[in-house]
């Protein structure tokens, strides 16, 4: 999951997305690259405990548990430090190559180049997500251009990626403008709508995992959908 610009609900997603893959029986892990430890804090586990930096560091922090099936692993201020900047990009698929999990979800910061590259080289599948602001759509785009130049350098990094238009209200004009800008500026990216929905603002106020919340919220559903497509294509 990976949005340059922040505030376009990529956390959000990212934790529903794998609160509903591990409410379908697989074993989910999120892995918080951001220094503030946002995925960690919506799950409902400790964002303080050891996580992310510990292993970029060469530990072997424990996966905290937030629902049956679904652990994270928190990202921590120690993200932002000298050490972890200095890494290879390829150092986070190395370090969680061996993991037994069927999902890792790496939660990308926003703004943050070098946590981000680190998800991006270490994912499969990468889900690029805007809202309608046009700064989001724009940081959208450096995130797909750096997926498209990695793929074209034959390096190490995520095949195939889609867009999840996040908040959407079709009530709204701009936002109702979205897709068709999408499909008119990336016609072979495929495109899925999160709705806006006060469900997820209210389980990550209260610490909730989305599908323990409200597991037959309008976003869940649209989740789903998300999780079909990063199965089956």
């Amino acid at each position: 999951m990976a949005a340059r610009k922040g505030g376009v609900g990529k956390t959000s997603i990212a934790c529903g997305l794998g609160s509903v893959l591990a409410n379908q029986g697989k074993r989910v892990l999120v892995v918080d690259l951001d220094p503030q430890s946002n995925a960690a804090y919506v799950l409902g586990t400790d964002p303080t405990a050891p996580g992310t930096s510990d292993l970029l560091s060469g530990g072997t922090p424990v996966a905290l548990e937030a629902a049956p099936g679904l652990c994270v692993l928190p990202g921590g201020p120690d993200l932002s430090g000298h050490a972890i900047q200095s890494l290879d990009p390829e150092d986070l698929a190395d370090a969680v190559a061996a993991m037994d999990y069927d999902v890792l979800i790496f939660d990308c910061p926003p703004g943050v180049e070098y946590l981000e590259r680190l998800g991006l080289v270490a994912a499969d599948i990468a889900l690029v997500c805007t809202d309608a602001h046009p700064l989001a759509v724009m940081g959208a785009g450096r995130v797909i251009n750096e997926l498209k130049l990695r793929q074209q350098k034959g390096r190490r990094g995520a095949k195939r990626w889609g867009l999840a238009l996040s908040r959407i209200d079709l009530r709204r004009s701009m936002d109702q403008s979205l897709d068709r800008q999408l499909e008119t500026t990336y016609p072979t990216i495929d495109r899925f709508i999160v709705h806006q929905d006060s469900a997820v603002s209210w389980a990550g106020a209260e610490r909730v995992p989305l599908m323990q919340y409200d597991p037959n919220c309008k976003a869940a559903k649209d989740l789903q959908a998300i999780a079909d497509w990063v199965f089956n294509g």
